[in-house]
Parts: structure tokens; sequence; C-alpha cells
């Protein structure tokens, strides 16, 4: 099955919903200056946006059920383009479904994809795999086996006995959140891609729900 995200525009623009959990980690220090217009902490930025689809669907076609990864990297300021990006779909996803899903992350179908897709300048060839996107205890673990570790955890309060920070933000500059977001840091963040591998622990990491929909 191959994922195509360069497809024709279609002539009657395709109602797409879906909602779900996401996790956003880069190699920023916490709390990630880009989610608020400003500029990475270290260049070029490494990232990983992972989607866990509840509910969703694509005209009569069904989403829900279906992870997403997007794992990118910026090499500069964020908003001024030249990204690199890649895409894993899940592997029980459907020809039909794949194709849906291609459509909306290209940017054809509407949404926040569409702006977000002016700021692609390399577009890695998609993938089809296995993803597991797992919850526990209210941390989110993302594996690809052998490609993917992607983990969240609270971050330690400063004051000795304290516990955790429970923090939660909103009204980031960022299009990937639509709610109130919790901040967290990465306990791994590891890529080992042929096309862009990185490896981080104890940077940016953030958990929230989502709600895309277009066109």
């Amino acid at each position: 099955m191959t994922l195509n995200l360069e497809v024709e525009l279609m002539t009657t623009a395709t109602s797409w919903h879906m909602q779900g959990d996401v996790l956003e980690m880069c190699s920023c220090n916490t709390v990630c200056p880009c989610n608020y217009g400003g500029d990475p902490s270290d260049l070029p930025c490494d990232a990983v946006l992972c989607l866990r689809i509840d509910q969703g669907n694509y005209g009569g076609t069904e989403l829900g059920g279906l992870n997403v990864v997007l794992y990118l990297q910026i090499p500069g300021k964020p908003f001024e383009g030249n990204w690199t990006l890649g895409v894993y779909l899940d592997q029980q996803a459907s020809q039909t479904q794949a194709e849906a899903i291609g459509n909306i992350l290209s940017g054809q179908a509407g949404g926040w994809f569409e702006p977000f897709s002016g700021l692609i300048g390399n577009a890695i060839p998609p993938k089809v795999v296995p993803i597991k996107f797992e919850t526990l205890d209210g941390e989110h673990r993302v594996t690809i086996d052998g490609v993917l570790e992607a983990a969240s955890e609270k971050i330690p309060h400063p004051m000795p006995g304290a516990g955790n920070l429970d923090t939660t933000v909103s009204g980031m500059a960022v299009p990937f959140f639509t709610g109130p977001v919790s901040v967290r840091r990465s306990s791994t963040l590891k890529l080992t891609d042929p096309d862009l591998s990185f490896e981080y622990s104890g940077k940016s990491a953030n958990l929230a729900r989502f709600e895309y929909s277009g066109p």
C-alpha cells in the first residue's frame, strides 16, 4: 500500500473531521518557544507530531482508530519554512483510508494542513508501518518498532518535596493544538529513519486533545 501525498484538487471539496489525542515532542527546551512564535532553542529543531484518531471521517470514509506520526526538521525560523517532513501511517489503514489521510495531510482537503503544507521544502516519501500509541497514568508513549520511541513524562517541581508540575497552557501559535495543552518533557525521543534520525531526552513535550476539520 502506498500513501500518496501528491493528489489532485477535487472539483467538489470533501468535508472531513477528526479528533483524538496528540503528542508533540521536539528538541527545544521546555517550554518550546516555537509554540509562541519564537525561534527554536537550538538548530535544527527536530520534532514528531503523533496523532491517535478516536473519531473521524473523510466524506464517507471512517478514520477512527488510526494512528499517524509526522516527523520533521526545521532548519531556522519555524514560520519561514523549508521544513523537512515525513509521515508514518498505521498499517491497519485500508487503501481508501490511506488516500483520505494523504488528502488531508497534503493540505488539499483544507483545514490547517493547507497553510502548513506551504512550509514544507523537502517531503520524505511516506511509509506505512505498525504504530502503537499507548497511554499510562496520563502519559503517552508512541512506538514504531526499530524506528521510533517517543514517551512523555511529568516535569519535576523545582521545590524539594513539591512533586511534579501540573502546567496547562492554551492559545499557542502553532495549529497542532486546538484546546488546552499539558506541558511535559520527553523521557525519550528517538527516531531512526533512513532519511532523518535524532535522539533526545528531557526536552519539550506537549499532550492535548485535538479536533481538526476541513475544508
